[in-house]
This record gives C-alpha cells, sequence and structure tokens, in this order.
C-alpha cells in the first residue's frame, strides 16, 4: 500500500509503533476508498450529462470542480484527525533523563514548532556542519516535527 495520505521521511515511519502505524493505514485505506468514491461518482454524472446532452457545457466543469472539492475537503479532515493523532500518541523517548534543549509544546502547531526548532538550531550551533550533525542526532525532532521534519533536515542540510 502506498501511503500518501502524509508525508513522512523512512526515518519517521521506524520511529512509530505498531499502533500508529494500524492508524496511517487505516487513514491511507479511508483516503483511497474516497478516491474510488470520487471516481465513481465522476463517472455517474459523466454518465448523466451525456444522456442530457449537456456533456460539453459549463454545469459538467462546474460539477466535476464539485465533487473534486469535496473529495478535498473530506481527505483533508482523515489527514488532519491522522496528524492530531500521532501528534499526542508518541511522544518520544530519548535516553533517561535526557530533554532537548528546545521546548517540546505539543500545543504548539506544525508551523510553530517548525520555527522554534529552526531557531533553536540556527542560534545555538554557528557551524552549519555541526548543526546537521546535532539535528540528525535529535530523536525528538521526527516525532515533534510531524511532516515538517524532512522540510527542516533539508533546510539544514543545504545550509552547510
Amino acid at each position: 500500500m502506498e501511503i500518501d495520505i502524509i508525508s513522512y521521511t523512512d526515518g519517521q515511519y521506524a520511529a512509530l509503533n505498531d499502533e500508529q502505524i494500524q492508524e496511517i493505514r487505516s487513514a491511507q485505506s479511508k483516503k483511497n476508498a474516497l478516491q474510488r468514491n470520487l471516481e465513481k461518482a465522476i463517472e455517474k454524472e459523466k454518465y448523466r450529462f451525456t444522456e442530457n446532452g449537456t456533456l460539453i457545457s459549463k454545469l459538467w466543469t462546474l460539477k466535476v470542480q464539485e465533487l473534486t472539492a469535496t473529495y478535498e475537503r473530506e481527505v483533508e479532515a482523515v489527514r488532519q484527525a491522522l496528524l492530531f493523532y500521532l501528534r499526542f500518541s508518541g511522544k518520544p523517548s530519548g535516553e533517561a533523563g535526557a530533554t532537548p534543549s528546545y521546548p517540546l509544546d505539543y500545543s504548539l502547531n506544525d508551523e510553530e514548532r517548525f520555527t522554534v526548532v529552526k531557531q533553536y538550531y540556527m542560534t545555538t550551533y554557528t557551524n552549519a556542519a555541526e548543526r546537521f550533525a546535532a539535528f540528525q542526532e535529535d530523536v525528538y525532532a521526527k516525532s515533534y516535527l510531524g511532516e515538517l521534519y524532512a522540510m527542516m533536515y533539508d533546510y539544514l542540510r543545504l545550509q552547510e
């Protein structure tokens, strides 16, 4: 099964427990079912519009846009529910007693978390290679940053 409901790195997937992976698979299955339903609905409407002789009208285009917009809203709801679950289900456990130097505030949204982590690494490490190496060793960032982990990884890697 291809997972495209969220964009996690292989390292992030590896850090997840079985329950979290099952939730991702379930959300992906829901998305796939919504996609199939969209395709069926479009086919049904296409047949109806063809029978009415209005397939090449603006109404057909509007109907497809309406169906697609509904699909995208439903997929986004499934995606946000999954991200919420992942955000609060598995807070990482590093070495006993060890915590990152930046605050782990799980009430922040992903963009705010990204900003906190980015500011920490940019102000703490002046050497880009050291900054990137420290980020790679950060066991908390993978789950704390969620989908934005890959973006932070690429950002810090390109700073080298």
